[in-house]
């Protein structure tokens, strides 16, 4: 009889302590976000600066179609410039301690480009095929909240949701080749009005591309091979500032461009939120200020 009440009693124990330990590996966690604001630092454009139109030169690729999606379609969530993660189109992420379940809590009053509000189902329509293809599901209790589930801890999860993006919550619309500023941002306007990319091969040949920059075509331009001597000392001689990226590729600013801070692993991730357009040459800052 004993040993029954002690066997009953080390069962009752074992789901107990079972109980408490999904529960408690099923409990989420808030993982800190610094404000989103802090990644896109305003333009201060003097009098009709900010009307510029400008048209940069890129070579064709995968690379363009990142930049141009930089500015048109933002992530959940992006990394700061301290290295910590902020909160892009997220105000809260909680995960649970086993890594399966996620919690995303949208910005409230995010405005689209085409007048409505960011909320839930536009989310998930924007990530849900990404987080099939990981072997998760997306469960929406609100408005405005996201319950991720995976079958799995997948160690990814953040950089994953640092490249998801929403199409049509950035600063910029997007047309093909062409932004346009979107006024209704909700951290203020653009300093500039819009930008074209041209991506045209001829124009990327060592004499033309040198000539377009001499003339001040480009706002600015990235040249993927190499250059003659002649035509690199005809680019030096203008007011541009070379920028060499990890891919190998130079770039040249127009230092017409204010306060332009380029990504130094990439120019792709560079945003136009905060440039605008001088009104005259202005002596070099190696702060980009």
């Amino acid at each position: 009889m004993k040993a029954r009440l002690s066997l009953s009693i080390l069962l009752l124990l074992a789901v107990l302590a079972s109980g408490w330990y999904w529960i408690h590996q099923n409990t989420l966690v808030p993982i800190p976000l610094t404000e989103g604001r802090e990644l896109f630092v305003p333009a201060s454009p003097e009098f009709g600066q900010d009307t510029a139109q400008l048209e940069v030169l890129l070579p064709a690729g995968p690379g363009v179609e990142a930049f141009l999606a930089t500015q048109s379609d933002l992530a959940l969530i992006e990394k700061a410039p301290g290295g910590s993660w902020a909160g892009q189109l997220v105000s809260e992420l909680e995960v649970s301690r086993h890594g399966r379940r996620w919690r995303v809590t949208l910005q409230k009053g995010w405005r689209l480009q085409d007048g409505s509000v960011l909320d839930a189902p536009r989310v998930a329509a924007a990530i849900g095929p990404e987080v099939q293809a990981m072997g998760g599901d997306i469960r929406m209790n609100e408005p405005s909240t996201l319950i991720l589930q995976f079958k799995t801890r997948h160690d990814d999860a953040l950089a994953c949701l640092s490249r998801w993006r929403v199409p049509g919550t950035g600063p910029f619309s997007r047309k093909g080749n062409t932004l346009t500023r979107f006024d209704g941002f909700i951290w203020g306007k653009a300093g500039i009005a819009g930008l074209i990319v041209a991506t045209d091969p001829a124009l990327l040949e060592s004499r033309a591309w040198a000539e377009g920059l001499a003339a001040r075509r480009w706002a600015w331009t990235v040249f993927p091979g190499k250059v003659a001597p002649e035509d690199m000392a005809k680019v030096r001689l203008a007011s541009y500032d070379e920028l060499r990226i990890k891919d190998g590729s130079v770039w040249f600013l127009s230092r017409r461009l204010r306060r332009l801070r380029p990504q130094a692993e990439g120019w792709t991730r560079t945003r136009l939120f905060g440039a605008w357009k001088g009104a005259m040459d202005l002596p070099y800052d190696p702060l980009g200020m």
